[in-house]
């Protein structure tokens, strides 16, 4: 059975989530306001220009490493419910994705990529208590 209330390792596993989190996402909007602001004042040479527009993307690995560390750091049962819940997130995502797809062959605007990670991180959250739920 799944025990609903979490141990003290656990808590810390979390709040150790949480922030390197919060910080990966306040430095992903920092980098983003900076290098649109840098972008669109500054006179760069293409290649520069590039390296500035893909800045905002440097965040993003340490995401993918937080999220890793993560779920190293959790006990089986819970490895297992959030794989289970990110494996529905990733369903759910490219259902949708193949869906807009075929929405914009008929003439809806075409959609940004980023799209993707905000809709699996969403669907991740929803199904997770519903996932634990099976679990109790």
């Amino acid at each position: 059975m799944y025990e609903a209330k979490q141990t003290s390792r656990e808590q810390a596993v979390g709040r150790r989530y949480f922030l390197q989190m919060t910080v990966l996402m306040t430095l992903y909007v920092g980098i983003l306001f900076a290098s649109v602001h840098a972008l669109q004042s500054g006179n760069f040479s293409p290649l520069f220009t590039d390296l500035i527009g893909v800045t905002p993307a440097l965040p993003m690995f340490g995401v993918v490493a937080a999220v890793i560390q993560f779920m190293l750091s959790i006990d089986e049962l819970q490895r297992q419910v959030h794989l289970e819940a990110l494996a529905i997130a990733a369903g759910v995502t490219a259902a949708l994705a193949i869906t807009y797809t075929f929405l914009e062959g008929v003439g809806l605007p075409h959609s940004q990529a980023w799209w993707a990670f905000v809709c699996i991180d969403a669907v991740w959250a929803i199904s997770l208590p519903f996932v634990r739920r099976r679990y109790q």
